[in-house]
């Protein structure tokens, strides 16, 4: 009896030492999960004030009389910036915002596949930052 009763505490210990390293794993991915889907909202916060100056710009070179081609290309610039950065938002917010599973209940797997797909997003919002930046700037100049 003292030895299966010595087993079961072994096991017990055994058990729980893999749990807590599990946890571990899991902890480190959260947090890379968390840093990253922070980096892409202070990408996207640093974007939303641009979104206010890309409409009054939008609104300047439409109430010009008449819009070259150069001028033309710069307004669909500044559309697309606009349109680009909603998009992104809706479908950004539908995939890890809206319903999905706290961060703190996801599996090793789950949170994998969320750091991989975040990974994605803090790139397309990089590239979205370059391309309004871009397009403002052009606007801006034109505008002079």
């Amino acid at each position: 009896m003292y030895i299966f009763n010595k087993c079961r505490v072994v096991l017990l210990c055994i058990l729980m030492a893999t749990s807590l390293i599990s946890c571990d794993e899991n902890a480190e991915l959260r947090d890379q999960y968390n840093a990253l889907f922070t980096e892409v909202i202070d990408l996207h916060d640093e974007l939303m004030p641009k979104m206010s100056e890309l409409t009054n710009l939008e609104e300047q070179l439409e109430s010009q009389d008449s819009l070259g081609q150069a001028d033309q290309q710069i307004l669909e610039n500044l559309k697309k910036a606009d349109s680009r950065m909603m998009d992104w938002m809706h479908d950004f917010t539908d995939t890890y915002v809206k319903d999905r599973t706290p961060v703190a209940k996801m599996t090793a797997q789950e949170l994998e596949q969320g750091i991989e797909g975040l990974q994605g997003e803090l790139q397309e919002v990089k590239d979205l930052r370059d391309f309004t930046h871009k397009s403002l700037d052009e606007a801006t100049t034109t505008l002079k």
